[in-house]
């Protein structure tokens, strides 16, 4: 019976690769923090590469953010959470049933964790039934579920382990304890006088004292409680009987694509309850519309690294920005102050891109993208100790693969370019490239401190770092689409800290 693929709409999930390799563009834009953050506590499930590797179709991407949508609306996230933390159980019960030394209770392990295997299973399945479920994602996953509960080995397994399940659990003994000793008796109800007098001498009391004894700690068996087992086993002898038959014939009883089905979940749950949390903080997601043009609408981004480093009860405030570019214009370049949010800006817009491409929400409350083939970046990096050649040398070496690979459906993030380098070389240079850009089609946004740059060409979209209209000094982070204003703030810097010209001379004895 062929499982259907909740991650891929025409993949063979059994085949996907589980190596992979984070980009540098992915740490330009802090993804990979990101990534880290979410995938915390599930190593276990290899899940990097679903994170970090971008669907090449469109209509692969639009199959998980249906069926996102649809587990985050309808099904809903802690009724698959709650599926995949019982199958972390039955994992953990199968492997007790083979690792333990004793053998009775590496039979009676094996059949816990069958029960829960059934429990689990069914519940999902009641629970997509309750649902008129729309993405096709999961109504093909709805309709294996149904088919498999349905088989013969299923319904021989269900069957069996629920009726030795209820055996083991009328099996009742007394334990006598006196004079050093414990006596085990077959536990008869009828004739058990003290019951029925602590029943009728506790009616009416609320609070009942129980005292609780364990014999040993941890999961293997102490030699006093490998003492009581054999007595009842041999007071009880049918159901053991039945317990080493059914090891046999179950040992393996766990169908593998379930175990499948149960990685892939983790996909969705590890996502929503990401965003989830961030929505308790009062932080929006969407998702995304991929459109079939070029067009690219943004309300309210924010950056996910900067969101996830606030922390509740502070004054720290996220700044949402929207950005919407018609589909002939590709190339935008953002200037404005240091420290005004441009960097923030461009990481935003990255990670919005890089999330979209692999299906998942995105941190904005409205999103409309477009389909692109790879994310370039292009970052300042701290100069390495070794390196002989100089800064500039070092970005032009960074910057060619991006200029040779890149294509008209890519989508180039380049921040700060030649921030080294003197405002003519900059201009230059930037010149240059914002035109090959432009021939090519790719979309781009060009941070710089150069605002010249905006206004080299009429195509180009120009982006500025918005300051308060009263105080300069002030940074609104907001980014704004207008002109470069060429306003130049180093000078309200110098006069914030004191090094103006007059002041320097103040503090400087002549």
């Amino acid at each position: 019976m062929e499982y259907p693929s909740i991650l891929f709409d025409h993949e063979d999930p059994l085949a996907t690769k589980v190596e992979c390799h984070p980009s540098g563009s992915l740490h330009d834009i802090h993804m990979d923090t990101i990534i880290r953050e979410m995938l915390q506590g599930r190593e276990e499930y290899e899940l990097e590469p679903l994170f970090y590797d971008k669907l090449d179709r469109i209509e692969s991407i639009r199959y998980r953010i249906e069926i996102m949508h649809e587990i985050d609306t309808s099904v809903s996230v802690d009724s698959m959470a709650a599926f995949s933390q019982g199958m972390w159980k039955v994992r953990e019960y199968a492997r007790y049933s083979r690792t333990l030394p004793d053998r009775d209770q590496q039979m009676k392990w094996l059949l816990d964790a069958a029960t829960l295997y059934c429990e689990t299973v069914m519940e999902l399945h009641r629970v997509m039934t309750a649902v008129e479920l729309q993405s096709q994602g999961l109504k093909r996953c709805y309709e294996w579920f149904t088919r498999y509960i349905q088989t013969a080995s299923f319904t021989s397994l269900r069957m069996e382990t629920n009726e030795l399940h209820r055996e083991f659990d009328r099996m009742g003994f007394s334990m006598t304890l006196a004079g050093g000793k414990i006596k085990i008796s077959a536990d008869d109800d009828d004739q058990d006088y003290c019951r029925e007098l602590s029943r009728v001498f506790t009616q009416g009391q609320d609070d009942e004292e129980l005292y609780e004894i364990r014999l040993s700690a941890g999961l293997h068996l102490s030699e006093v409680e490998k003492s009581l087992l054999d007595a009842i086993k041999k007071n009880n002898p049918e159901p053991f009987r039945k317990l080493r038959a059914y090891y046999e014939r179950h040992f393996n009883f766990i169908e593998p694509s379930m175990m499948v089905f149960d990685r892939e979940i983790q996909f969705y749950v590890t996502c929503l309850q990401y965003f989830q949390s961030l929505k308790n903080k009062g932080l929006a997601y969407c998702y995304p519309v991929i459109g079939d043009t070029r067009e690219f609408h943004i309300r309210g981004g924010y950056d996910l690294s900067l969101a996830s480093s606030g922390m509740p009860g502070t004054e720290h405030k996220i700044i949402g920005n929207h950005l919407d570019l018609a589909p002939n214009e590709r190339v935008c370049v953002l200037t404005g102050p240091n420290q005004g949010g441009k960097s923030t800006f461009v990481r935003s817009l990255g990670q919005i891109l890089h999330l979209s491409s692999i299906g998942c929400p995105v941190p904005c409350e409205e999103a409309v993208v477009f389909h692109f083939d790879r994310m370039f970046t292009h970052f300042p990096t701290q100069e390495e100790p070794d390196n002989n050649s100089g800064k500039l040398q070092d970005e032009l070496y960074r910057l060619k693969p991006i200029l040779d690979e890149s294509t008209s459906d890519s989508v180039i993030l380049l921040n700060e370019l030649f921030f080294t380098t003197a405002t003519h070389d900059a201009y230059a240079m930037g010149s240059h490239i914002l035109r090959l850009l432009l021939r090519r089609g790719s979309m781009c946004l060009y941070v710089t401190h150069v605002f010249e740059l905006a206004n080299s060409d009429e195509r180009i979209v120009s982006l500025v770092a918005a300051t308060d209209e009263f105080d300069p000094n002030k940074r609104t982070f907001r980014i704004r689409r207008r002109s470069a204003d060429g306003i130049v703030h180093a000078s309200s810097i110098a006069e914030k800290y004191g090094l103006t010209r007059q002041r320097m001379k103040e503090r400087i004895p002549l």
